[in-house]
């Protein structure tokens, strides 16, 4: 905020609930979601996108 920041966004893991719980307690929202961005351990996985104002 003192350099003008207005937002703060994150990607998370589609299967990390934890996590997106975390985020979600602390204001963050899903903005959108990046089908299979990413190949793990032989298996596609989402990106979730979340962010929230500052």
């Amino acid at each position: 905020r003192r350099r003008g920041a207005r937002r703060i966004r994150l990607g998370v893991l589609g299967h990390n609930t934890p996590a997106r719980r975390l985020y979600e307690s602390e204001g963050f929202a899903v903005e959108g979601v990046l089908p299979g961005e990413f190949f793990l351990d032989g298996e596609y996985v989402d990106d979730v996108v979340m962010g929230r104002s500052l």
